[in-house]
């Protein structure tokens, strides 16, 4: 089942090189399963029936799915699983075009805080949405080119003898630029004549001389903003005209296949495995907790997939919107009797009170080149368990309470779990834990599976430990109530 499991998840990986192409395929998996989609612009709580399951996306690049208990009372609550979408990544600046020493390049902005580094020398290509104007229409599609696109080139070793002694130091705006093409290969296409420089001097002149001419002078100006090339690139891809082209977000990703290696097939390296492992293990977790039991369950289990949580979640995508409370909020006052209504938001209260949240995301593991820099009795292993995070600053949400009812339900799936706490000296992540217990008065616990080399364009981890993170949840979502109900308070 675990290598079952894990070549399925490959499989998700590489359809999903951004975070729209994410929730395009859970999109895909939960329509599959039965799942009945909502939009955040139509009336839907009305629409909510018990023992059915139901999910919404916003932005294209946030889901959340859930599945009402057949038992459920707006009291109860929610079992929820947490996780994002999004991982550290290049993307294509507004104003892109850029060529240099007869090399045609795309200028790109870093997104979150990535191992800038180990994208030098991979090869890469392009994926994102595209807006296209179609009649009177704007449409939005998704590209992905799977070829081998660009490259960001090391300066050769001869040419800078002290890198091997002093360490890499790039300049992440000047020597981070992709390479396209050769300007000598891409003058023989039948391109725009705006590729030229000199041309294109002269045609940005003429545009602010002509300023009456409004409409004339933004197209002329969209003309320059990325190289025709690019936009030849694009249009190819999606079978249209470079014209039809409104504006696009399109990031520069590694076109490397993930890979499950090792001489056992232990371990799985790709890129984004922060945070895809705990988006994907949540979602298929959920679709396979919808059998009998959720026909007395008395909770609403979730799974909860946010964009940005790289760039600190305050977006209409991200974690700190009011996505997640709306949501939960529309559940509660559709089941609340109608004899309650006047008392629907006290309700709402105590349902949250009674609801428990896991924060999923990726864990450090013990790196056997670098022992030093973890706390040698919270010592985790790759293969060996999942993680609870505690981090007493507050950047985790792990606390008595909550460590006891994961471990229980861990317990009770023979699942093992390892402990991990950060070494005083170093400062650690937070993630989205303990931003979502507060704002909803939620108790929660951090958690993931271990991995090496977290935020690097390659990282890895291991299968059986992506195949338990799903036991996990799934105890979780058919067992967190009954649990809850065991722990009295203090006499």
């Amino acid at each position: 089942m675990s290598k079952e499991y894990s070549n399925h998840f490959v499989k998700f990986l590489n359809n999903s090189p951004t975070q729209y192409h994410v929730v395009r395929e859970l999109k895909a998996m939960l329509l599959d399963s039965g799942f009945i989609e909502l939009k955040e612009k139509e009336m839907w709580s009305d629409k909510l029936e018990k023992g059915k399951s139901y999910f919404l996306t916003r932005g294209d690049a946030s889901i959340v799915a859930f599945s009402v208990g057949g038992e459920f009372d707006p009291k109860n609550g929610f079992s929820i699983v947490c996780a994002h979408t999004d991982s550290p990544g290049l993307r294509i600046k507004p104003v892109s075009k850029k060529e240099s020493q007869g090399s045609v390049q795309i200028a790109v902005s870093t997104y979150g805080g990535g191992m800038w580094f180990t994208w030098f020398d991979r090869d890469l290509t392009l994926a994102g949405k595209v807006l296209v104007r179609k009649d009177s229409k704007v449409t939005q599609h998704l590209i992905h080119i799977k070829k081998p696109l660009l490259n960001i080139p090391n300066l050769a070793v001869h040419l800078h003898h002290s890198v091997n002694r002093r360490g890499f130091k790039p300049n992440f705006e000047t020597n981070f630029v992709p390479v396209l093409a050769t300007e000598i290969s891409t003058a023989l296409l039948d391109l725009p004549k705006n590729e030229n420089n000199e041309k294109e001097k002269q045609k940005e002149q003429e545009i602010e001389l002509e300023k009456e001419k409004e409409k004339e002078k933004e197209k002329e100006k969209e003309k320059i903003k990325h190289h025709p090339l690019l936009l030849k690139i694009i249009s190819e891809e999606l079978s249209i005209e470079p014209e039809q082209i409104i504006d696009f977000d399109i990031s520069v990703v590694p076109s490397q296949s993930a890979q499950i290696g090792g001489y056992f097939s232990e371990f799985l390296y790709s890129d984004r495995l922060d945070n895809l492992v705990s988006t994907y293990t949540s979602i298929t977790s959920l679709i396979d907790s919808n059998d009998k039991s959720l026909a007395t369950e008395k909770t609403v289990r979730v799974a909860v997939c946010f964009d940005n949580e790289e760039i600190g979640s305050n977006t209409l995508r991200g974690a700190s919107s009011t996505l997640l409370r709306s949501i939960l909020k529309n559940i509660t006052y559709q089941f609340v009797k109608k004899e309650q209504k006047k008392i629907r938001s006290e309700i709402f209260g105590i349902s949250l009170r009674n609801s428990y949240l896991l924060s999923a995301d990726s864990c450090h593991a013990v790196h056997p080149n670098y022992t030093s820099y973890h706390e040698k009795r919270h010592v985790c292993k790759i293969n060996e368990g999942i993680i609870i995070e505690t981090n007493y600053e507050g950047d985790t949400t792990t606390e008595l309470i909550s460590r006891y009812i994961l471990k229980s339900i861990a317990k009770n799936n023979q699942i093992s779990i390892q402990d991990a706490i950060i070494i005083n000296e170093t400062g650690g992540g937070s993630t989205l834990g303990p931003m979502l217990s507060t704002q909803l008065g939620i108790t929660s616990s951090d958690i993931g599976i271990p991995s090496w080399g977290m935020h690097s364009v390659r990282e890895t981890a291991g299968t059986t430990d992506i195949f338990n993170l799903k036991k996990l949840f799934i105890g979780f979502f058919k067992n967190y109530y009954d649990i809850f109900q065991t722990i009295q308070d203090i006499d």
